[in-house]
């Protein structure tokens, strides 16, 4: 146990992870050519291992997420538990703290936060935000052209399936099952001639886009009853104007494949949304929403939000992200998308520079004092 304390402690174990965590920041960087910036992410930074392809030869590495754990681990072995403790010198032990710190803060953001948007047109109001990559299907009972219950099937149910693959999904307040088939990442809707496909049409795949969010996932769908009797069959295509209706037992269900929803504690209205141009040219020089925030049992709230002047509340971010369309022109009506995120330890990483920078202060500033003492008695001697 002592070689193996002594092996994760060392300076030679923390050089090393320090030059694979540049080696494989350098390979991320350069796989964005040629990738989306979801995709990269995923497989160099959120990952234990993977296997980078350089000049057509494949090479293992473990992944950064994995390299960030070893990390932790080294410091609180090498830089906490094993270092002397000098209470006189207490810089270093604050500066690997703030250290620790920042690496927690990217643990919970990796697990525990979640980003999207929203987007409204002035007047509109919402209190949802959806991902920009994640999916999800949803099942809602309709009532009088209203949606009433409703069940989700969270997307790593369905997403990981392969082109051939069926998988059935059941809920007991449900009359019907619903089987997924040929779930495709990126697809386009397209007419087929006879009989072939579903209601004239099938799901044609496509290459993923550089830009994951640009990807519109589709699955055939079939309705079962209990007796796993075919109902009816239907397409589920990310981006459809309209959710699948089906009829069982005299109810009316809507069926949707969308992007992961989130709910806000609060509502945003759009009020106006101010858009300046560049001279003679359609740039924007800049482009701010004004909004009205309401919470139950508080007063509504109106709000400027601009580049770099977020909306904070409870936990939740609100960026100005964009607007459009881009095409616009001066009498369109334009509308305002918002970036979304919540993250428990969105401002940790401030406060561990901070406390960084402060134990950098104090120790430097006992080595100048120890510094200009010795100096003093050597003139004086």
């Amino acid at each position: 146990m002592k070689k193996l304390f002594d092996f994760f402690a060392s300076y030679g174990f923390a050089v090393v992870l320090l030059i694979l965590l540049t080696i494989l920041t350098l390979f991320g960087t350069l796989e964005q050519a040629d990738n989306s910036l979801y995709d990269v992410q995923n497989k160099y930074f959120n990952s234990f291992f993977l296997t980078h392809d350089l000049f057509g030869v494949p090479i293992p590495l473990p992944g950064v997420y994995l390299l960030s754990v070893l990390l932790f681990i080294n410091l609180v072995c090498g830089a906490l538990i094993r270092v002397p403790k000098e209470w006189k010198k207490p810089g270093m032990l604050i500066a690997h703290g703030g250290i620790l710190y920042m690496l927690v803060a990217g643990f919970v953001t990796y697990h525990y936060s979640t980003s999207g948007q929203m987007t409204l047109f002035p007047q509109e109001r919402s209190n949802k935000y959806q991902s920009y990559y994640e999916w999800e299907i949803e099942i809602a009972e309709l009532e009088d052209g209203l949606y009433g219950r409703h069940w989700v099937i969270p997307g790593e149910q369905f997403t990981d399936m392969d082109v051939d693959d069926t998988r059935e999904f059941f809920h007991p307040d449900l009359p019907f099952d619903l089987m997924l088939e040929n779930y495709v990442p990126n697809t386009m809707p397209q007419p087929t001639p006879g009989d072939d496909g579903v209601e004239g049409f099938t799901l044609a795949p496509k290459p993923l886009e550089m830009e994951a969010a640009q990807n519109a996932a589709g699955a055939y769908a079939m309705v079962l009853n209990k007796e796993k009797q075919e109902v009816q069959s239907g397409l589920l295509w990310g981006f459809s104007v309209a959710p699948w209706i089906v009829t069982v037992e005299g109810k009316d269900y809507a069926i949707e494949l969308r992007h992961r929803n989130w709910t806000l504690p609060f509502t945003i209205t759009l009020d106006e949304f101010i858009r300046d141009l560049h001279a003679r040219t359609t740039m924007a020089s800049n482009f701010e929403s004004v909004v009205t925030k309401a919470e139950p049992g508080q007063a509504d709230r109106k709000i400027n939000i601009r580049m770099n002047e977020p909306l904070r509340h409870k936990g939740y971010t609100l960026f100005q992200s964009g607007w459009g369309p881009q095409n616009a022109g001066p009498n369109d009506r334009l509308f305002s998308t918002f970036a979304v995120v919540k993250n428990p330890a969105d401002q940790w990483p401030l406060y561990s520079c901070i406390v960084i920078s402060v134990g950098l202060l104090i120790h430097f500033l006992q080595k100048l004092v120890s510094y200009l003492r010795a100096e003093n008695r050597r003139r004086v001697s």
